[in-house]
């Protein structure tokens, strides 16, 4: 049965989709079989990994599934050997007013997903940078959350909303989500700031689980613009490195 993750932060370009896809990668190169869902209406995982081919999924995307509009196995895209995806697209924002209306709007995706768990080892859900009915279904769902971060200072001060979120979340439709971890991106040591704020992070939360840093890699952007993961793009590079560690790490943490 698949462990549910999701990739979240309400503060957009910390580095979610670069997280996800990476990450997704490693731990399929280790043999796990991964299912990726792109709930952001911005849909950059989808068109990483199948580009314009996003454009033939009007009828058939994370959207239309949780309007039960479509199934899932018809909306399951194979990307590669262990990974597949559920894919957003351009429809999924005008689908969210759709889903607000909806009787038991909250579970909309883990009622969809329920069918394939047995199928994959981890499913990662690549969340807009936002507090909307898509996270809030993302964390109903979800077993961990994984939160990516800047070091920067409002980065660091808004964890407390996405802790705050959790909490809630906890209270009314999943008592059983857990924080699988922080995870530091865009890392530099050009300067001292990072280090005075990863310092901060730690003192600030100290219940919360720092796990490996990603460095600031110009290889990553390269990567994803060519729609590839780090690993085809530099696979003996810091960044593969970090991110293999960093999915070594997850393995340890929910398989023990």
């Amino acid at each position: 049965m698949a462990v549910v993750i999701s990739v979240a932060n309400q503060k957009g370009g910390v580095g979610k989709t670069t997280l996800t896809m990476n990450l997704a990668y490693a731990l399929a190169n280790m043999g796990k079989r991964v299912l990726l869902v792109d709930i952001d209406p911005q849909f950059n995982l989808t068109f990483g990994l199948i580009g314009m081919n996003v454009l033939q999924h009007g009828d058939s995307n994370v959207g239309t599934l949780m309007t039960r509009e479509s199934d899932i196995e018809e909306t399951i895209v194979r990307v590669r050997e262990n990974i597949d995806l559920i894919p957003s697209h351009l429809n999924l924002s005008a689908k969210e007013i759709e889903i607000i209306n909806t009787y038991n709007r909250e579970r909309r995706l883990e009622k969809a997903l329920t069918p394939v768990l047995p199928d994959y080892d981890y499913v990662f859900i690549d969340n807009p940078p936002s507090m909307g009915i898509f996270l809030v279904n993302s964390l109903t769902a979800s077993d961990y959350v994984l939160i990516p971060l800047e070091l920067s200072y409002f980065g660091v001060i808004g964890m407390q909303l996405m802790f705050n979120l959790m909490r809630m979340i906890r209270e009314e439709t999943n008592e059983n989500l857990k924080l699988l971890g922080l995870v530091p991106n865009k890392f530099t040591r050009q300067t001292k700031v990072p280090k005075m704020r990863l310092k901060e992070l730690k003192e600030t939360y100290p219940d919360a689980p720092i796990l490996t840093t990603i460095p600031k890699a110009i290889a990553l952007e390269k990567a994803q613009s060519q729609g590839v993961s780090i690993f085809e793009f530099d696979g003996d590079g810091r960044a593969a490195k970090a991110f293999a560690k960093l999915a070594r790490e997850v393995v340890e943490i929910v398989e023990g």
